[in-house]
């Protein structure tokens, strides 16, 4: 699955904005058992999301 690079950015930018709000990681907005679009998307974005986090 290719991804556009508008769907990658917005991917990546409203999960930097989840981590700066302190926003838990289950408000993903894509469907992880969506299609392949939507899967891929939500995988983007939890990868994302967690490479922002602060160490623990």
């Amino acid at each position: 699955m290719s991804l556009s690079d508008l769907d990658r950015r917005a991917a990546i930018t409203t999960a930097r904005w989840a981590v700066t709000r302190d926003r838990p990681i289950t408000e993903c907005p894509y469907d992880p058992a969506g299609d392949a679009r939507n899967r891929a998307l939500a995988l983007l974005w939890v990868r994302t999301y967690r490479s922002y986090l602060p160490p623990a």
